[in-house]
Protein backbone atom coordinates (compact mmCIF):
# COMPACT_ATOMS: atom_id res chain seq x y z
CA UNK A 1 0.00 0.00 0.00
CA UNK A 2 1.01 3.59 -0.47
CA UNK A 3 3.14 5.04 2.30
CA UNK A 4 5.45 7.99 2.82
CA UNK A 5 9.12 7.49 3.45
CA UNK A 6 10.57 8.61 6.77
CA UNK A 7 12.41 11.38 4.92
CA UNK A 8 9.09 12.87 3.79
CA UNK A 9 7.60 12.58 7.28
CA UNK A 10 10.57 14.45 8.71
CA UNK A 11 10.37 17.07 5.94
CA UNK A 12 6.77 17.79 6.98
CA UNK A 13 7.86 18.14 10.60
CA UNK A 14 10.70 20.46 9.61
CA UNK A 15 8.42 22.66 7.51
CA UNK A 16 5.88 22.89 10.32
CA UNK A 17 8.67 23.89 12.70
CA UNK A 18 10.04 26.53 10.34
CA UNK A 19 6.53 27.82 9.67
CA UNK A 20 5.92 28.27 13.40
CA UNK A 21 9.14 30.26 13.86
CA UNK A 22 8.71 32.75 10.98
CA UNK A 23 12.45 33.54 11.09
CA UNK A 24 15.75 31.80 10.37
CA UNK A 25 15.96 28.78 12.65
CA UNK A 26 18.80 26.45 13.46
CA UNK A 27 18.62 22.95 12.05
CA UNK A 28 20.65 21.80 15.04
CA UNK A 29 18.04 23.19 17.44
CA UNK A 30 15.27 21.38 15.59
CA UNK A 31 17.31 18.15 15.57
CA UNK A 32 17.74 18.32 19.34
CA UNK A 33 14.08 19.23 19.93
CA UNK A 34 12.68 16.56 17.61
CA UNK A 35 15.21 13.78 18.17
CA UNK A 36 15.81 13.53 14.41
CA UNK A 37 19.39 13.06 13.24
CA UNK A 38 21.03 16.37 12.36
CA UNK A 39 22.77 14.74 9.38
CA UNK A 40 19.50 13.34 8.05
CA UNK A 41 17.87 16.76 8.47
CA UNK A 42 20.70 18.32 6.47
CA UNK A 43 19.95 15.96 3.60
CA UNK A 44 16.26 16.88 3.76
CA UNK A 45 17.01 20.61 4.01
CA UNK A 46 19.26 20.37 0.97
CA UNK A 47 16.38 18.95 -1.11
CA UNK A 48 13.92 21.54 0.17
CA UNK A 49 16.41 24.35 -0.41
CA UNK A 50 17.13 23.17 -3.95
CA UNK A 51 13.37 23.13 -4.64
CA UNK A 52 13.20 26.69 -3.23
CA UNK A 53 10.72 25.69 -0.52
CA UNK A 54 13.13 26.87 2.19
CA UNK A 55 16.07 29.23 2.10
CA UNK A 56 19.27 29.31 4.09
CA UNK A 57 20.87 32.21 5.88
CA UNK A 58 24.44 32.40 7.06
CA UNK A 59 26.01 33.88 10.15
CA UNK A 60 25.10 34.02 13.82
CA UNK A 61 21.39 34.45 13.16
CA UNK A 62 21.38 32.11 10.18
CA UNK A 63 19.69 28.82 9.62
CA UNK A 64 16.67 27.99 7.49
CA UNK A 65 13.28 29.58 6.97
CA UNK A 66 10.35 29.10 4.63
CA UNK A 67 10.84 30.57 1.18
CA UNK A 68 7.24 30.01 0.14
CA UNK A 69 4.05 31.46 1.60
CA UNK A 70 2.55 28.91 4.00
CA UNK A 71 -0.82 29.10 2.24
CA UNK A 72 0.86 28.07 -1.03
CA UNK A 73 2.71 25.13 0.49
CA UNK A 74 0.68 21.96 0.09
CA UNK A 75 1.25 18.24 0.33
CA UNK A 76 1.35 17.76 -3.45
CA UNK A 77 4.31 20.14 -3.77
CA UNK A 78 6.17 18.46 -0.94
CA UNK A 79 5.50 14.92 -2.17
CA UNK A 80 6.72 15.85 -5.65
CA UNK A 81 9.98 17.11 -4.17
CA UNK A 82 10.55 14.34 -1.65
CA UNK A 83 8.99 11.30 -3.34
CA UNK A 84 9.13 12.17 -7.04
CA UNK A 85 6.30 11.87 -9.55
CA UNK A 86 2.91 11.18 -8.07
CA UNK A 87 1.73 8.18 -10.06
CA UNK A 88 -0.17 5.11 -8.94
CA UNK A 89 1.24 3.01 -11.77
CA UNK A 90 4.50 3.45 -13.69
CA UNK A 91 2.74 3.87 -17.03
CA UNK A 92 1.05 7.12 -15.98
CA UNK A 93 4.20 8.93 -14.91
CA UNK A 94 5.15 11.92 -17.00
CA UNK A 95 7.91 11.07 -19.45
CA UNK A 96 7.59 7.39 -18.59
CA UNK A 97 9.39 4.94 -20.82
CA UNK A 98 7.29 2.04 -19.48
CA UNK A 99 5.69 0.26 -22.38
CA UNK A 100 2.39 -1.45 -21.74
CA UNK A 101 1.49 -4.65 -23.57
CA UNK A 102 -1.58 -2.78 -24.79
CA UNK A 103 -1.71 0.54 -26.58
CA UNK A 104 -1.95 3.24 -23.89
CA UNK A 105 -5.22 4.52 -25.34
CA UNK A 106 -6.76 1.03 -25.28
CA UNK A 107 -5.79 0.05 -21.73
CA UNK A 108 -8.82 0.18 -19.42
CA UNK A 109 -6.69 -0.04 -16.26
CA UNK A 110 -4.57 2.94 -17.30
CA UNK A 111 -7.69 5.06 -17.82
CA UNK A 112 -8.95 4.21 -14.33
CA UNK A 113 -5.55 4.85 -12.74
CA UNK A 114 -5.19 8.20 -14.51
CA UNK A 115 -8.60 9.29 -13.24
CA UNK A 116 -7.83 8.13 -9.69
CA UNK A 117 -4.38 9.73 -9.77
CA UNK A 118 -5.89 13.04 -10.87
CA UNK A 119 -8.37 12.95 -7.96
CA UNK A 120 -5.63 12.11 -5.47
CA UNK A 121 -3.56 15.05 -6.73
CA UNK A 122 -6.55 17.36 -6.30
CA UNK A 123 -6.88 16.20 -2.68
CA UNK A 124 -3.15 16.60 -1.99
CA UNK A 125 -3.28 20.23 -3.17
CA UNK A 126 -5.95 20.93 -0.53
CA UNK A 127 -3.78 19.62 2.32
CA UNK A 128 -1.76 22.50 3.76
CA UNK A 129 1.41 21.69 5.67
CA UNK A 130 1.88 24.85 7.71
Amino acid sequence: MFHLRRETDYAIQLLQYLGSKNKYSSLKDFAEESGISFWFLQKIARKLNKAKIIMSGHGVNGGYKLNILPKKLNLKILLSVMEGDIALTPCIKENSDIICAKKPTACPVRKIMMKLNKEICKCLVKVKIV
